[in-house]
């Protein structure tokens, strides 16, 4: 497995606090057959603008450490209109130094630029993953929001805490609701440390696929390709349940 979401590097952004601590979460990880994670620290502007040069050097102090999992470099970029240029100027990078993005946003409303922001990085080749969208207000509240950005081919990261429920009922209801949806691609931890925030990676997994199989499959046969930076299989037809004329009036009616 893989975990595509961590903030496991210390002393950089709000994750890990030391060494010590990153360990302890990479050897909790290990026990789970976790066997690579992406360090995706925070970049947000004028709060984590992390440098590539500070970045490396926790990066591979870190790597001299770990002898159990594989890590591979990455960001979790908050979207920007500026994404593309600092992308360009190359202050972000992609997962594993690849063309794939991992894009938060923010967890109370929903940019209106955001759907021509991913257009447009589609263009110029490179592939958005958003982060946790399931902990986005206005998407639980419209899913089609979501839909629509998977249409135009971006991916969804979810985080696996959000199927266990530490983010309470109503994200575990929305998170079960993506997952039979189809509109899951990656899971990620999210973890940020041993403690509160652990990295609990093995049991969304678990429950994912329980639920639902076919798209559990999905995700292992194609995970490895996002890793080293290849086009992914097919993405899996989002699975949209009709309603019948007496439910769309029960519906109507609330």
């Amino acid at each position: 497995m893989i975990d595509f979401h961590t903030h496991i590097l210390p002393k950089v952004d709000d994750g890990s606090k030391n060494e010590k601590m990153t360990m302890n979460m990479l050897e909790k990880l290990s026990l789970q057959d976790v066997d690579t994670i992406c360090a995706t620290s925070h970049y947000i502007p004028d709060e984590y603008e992390i440098t590539r040069e500070k970045y490396d050097l926790t990066f591979n102090g870190i790597k001299s450490l770990n002898s159990k999992i594989n890590i591979v470099t990455g960001l979790e970029l908050y979207i920007s209109p500026d994404l593309i240029k600092q992308y360009e100027n190359k202050k972000i990078w992609g997962i594993n130094d690849t063309n794939y993005l991992l894009i938060e946003l923010p967890m109370d409303f929903f940019p209106i630029y955001a759907e021509d922001l991913f257009y447009n990085l589609k263009a110029l080749g490179l592939n958005p993953i958003i982060a946790h969208p399931e902990r986005n207000s206005k998407i639980i509240d419209d899913v089609d929001l979501l839909i629509n950005l998977v249409n135009q081919g971006t991916l969804v990261q979810m985080n696996s805490g959000s199927l266990i429920g530490e983010y309470g009922s109503l994200i575990k209801k929305f998170a079960e609701k993506l997952v039979s949806m189809n509109l899951v691609h990656v899971l990620g931890s999210d973890a940020h440390n041993d403690s509160s925030r652990p990295p609990r990676l093995k049991e969304g997994f678990d429950i994912l696929h329980k639920m639902n199989p076919d798209l559990y499959q999905w995700i292992l046969e194609n995970e490895k390709l996002i890793i080293s930076g290849d086009e992914v299989n097919n993405i899996p037809e989002i699975y949209i349940k009709k309603q019948t004329f007496f439910g769309k009036l029960f519906n109507n009616k609330k």
